[in-house]
């Protein structure tokens, strides 16, 4: 994508500028339309103008980026060019995590993203999302209508089903009923779970009001079916789930008890490198069954998902990471005691699956349960942090055997700010957000004898001091400086 700088304008009147005081309601549907209509040339200066001025606020502008993504790029498949849908969540997490002018780097790069692909959607094949049928269910047939119409793959009904609940404000029963759409196959590498998952987290940060057609791009996307051309094996992208739904019955309540044995996980791990995605699940519910935290599960899913960044470091394999995030991300949030059975099995399926279908460069041979923690390194944590920033991006090793050695346990929040600021300003494609947001969160939900080799492993994606800024990057202080002060 080419990037152009916008240095001119930020004084001119923007698109939105002469729009009535209306209803919140209102508002935010005249934000979509401005992202939506205004030319990619003109917006990036409106939208900062109006951020300078106080008439934007990032929650409004997420749900926007949303609305108008699910609304104006076709989600077939659900990647490549919707990934200025898929990247809205990373962006504002990466946002969240920074203070003053750099946290709108993320979302500003997110809004000149959405044009690039608007347009790229509209030379494809011109798709918009179709307006809501008059003719809604009544909500007590909406939920039953929906399972039944997706099940079909009958987009009208389904978008019916979930439009009325939509309107009758239940959020949390409609992702109970769209989540396992997201997780019952691989469709496009797995692209449905993060889809899912960063869209109820925005509406959980920007409210639930007015998400309506948000909800319907989402159902419409959750339908699409189907490989893509680097696919080895057709239809392995569906084939787990059965097989892993099967099994769910073997997992008992204690499973979800909280403990992570480490010579468990590091048993499991090994196992499943050998394994295939049927035979490492059947292993995965036997051991549950016979007394396994379920920690122990993620771990290894985890773990493996780093350790195959670290062997085939390329954008299929990093979505080991993306997908592996957002699949414990929908885990925490549901109630339900399938989901909460199943999710994990297909979490390890996918790894599984990824690193047998998708061969690509030679695998590195390493080993990520060579990484773990050393004694800590006697440097300050600032000559520490300058020594990560001159290596990561340049010297893969050296980055690791530094990881290995910084104090993760007293030194995580001032590491991970410094990593979330690089991202912030060097990253310039959607894959290095996801990838980077999705990372610095697991570092959290992994358990913390395990932190270390994980981070060391991921860090051979991650961005550095060295690399060079991105036009957001380059611009922020020009476009935003003294507006906060």
């Amino acid at each position: 994508m080419k990037r152009r700088t916008v240095v001119t304008g930020l004084l001119s009147t923007p698109f939105w500028a002469c729009f009535p005081n209306l209803s919140a309601t209102s508002q935010q549907a005249d934000l979509v339309s401005a992202l939506i209509h205004t030319p990619r040339s003109t917006l990036t200066a409106d939208v900062v103008q109006q951020i300078r001025n106080g008439s934007i606020r990032k929650p409004a502008l997420i749900k926007a980026l949303l609305s108008a993504g699910v609304s104006h790029i076709e989600p077939r498949p659900v990647g490549f060019k919707y990934h200025a849908v898929l990247m809205v969540d990373a962006a504002r997490r990466l946002s969240l995590q920074a203070e003053g002018i750099t946290s709108w780097i993320p979302i500003l790069w997110n809004v000149d993203y959405f044009k690039h692909s608007q347009a790229r959607s509209l030379r494809i094949s011109g798709w918009t999302l179709e307006d809501a049928n008059a003719q809604l269910p009544l909500i007590g047939q909406a939920p039953d209508l929906f399972t039944r119409s997706m099940q079909t793959k009958q987009w009208q009904q389904a978008d019916q089903a979930i439009t009325r609940m939509a309107r009758s404000g239940s959020m949390y029963a409609a992702f109970e009923l769209m989540l396992e759409w997201a997780v019952k196959d691989f469709h496009s590498i797995g692209h449905k779970a993060i889809l899912l998952s960063g869209v109820v987290r925005c509406l959980e940060y920007s409210g639930w009001d007015g998400s309506e057609t948000i909800l319907r791009g989402v159902t419409y996307a959750l339908l699409a079916d189907g490989n893509v051309t680097a696919d080895k094996e057709k239809g392995w992208w569906e084939k787990d789930y059965p097989e892993n739904l099967r099994l769910t019955h073997k997992i008992p309540g204690s499973a979800f008890l909280p403990a992570a044995p480490e010579k468990d996980t590091e048993h499991l791990l090994k196992k499943v490198r050998q394994l295939d995605a049927r035979s490492s699940s059947e292993l995965a519910a036997e051991r549950l069954q016979q007394g396994l935290p379920m920690q122990c599960v993620w771990d290894s899913v985890f773990l493996a998902a780093a350790d195959a960044v670290m062997n085939r470091p390329n954008i299929p394999m990093l979505h080991c990471i993306t997908v592996s995030h957002a699949l414990y991300s929908l885990w925490q949030r549901t109630t339900n005691t399938t989901m909460r059975r199943v999710i994990p099995l297909q979490a390890l399926s996918y790894i599984v699956q990824m690193k047998q279908q998708r061969p690509g460069s030679e695998w590195n041979n390493l080993d990520i349960l060579d990484l773990k923690a050393e004694s800590p390194n006697s440097a300050s944590l600032a000559n520490q942090l300058d020594q990560l920033g001159s290596t990561i991006g340049t010297d893969h090793i050296e980055a690791r055997d530094l990881l290995r050695r910084y104090p993760l346990n007293d030194g995580w929040w001032t590491l991970k700010q410094q990593l979330n600021s690089w991202l912030l300003s060097k990253s310039n494609k959607a894959h290095d957000f996801k990838y980077g947001a999705a990372v610095l969160e697991t570092v959290e939900w992994i358990s913390p004898h395990w932190r270390t080799p994980y981070l060391a492993a991921c860090s051979r994606l991650l961005m550095g001091e060295n690399m060079p800024d991105s036009n957001e990057g380059q611009n922020i202080d020009e476009w935003l400086g003294g507006a906060f002060s």
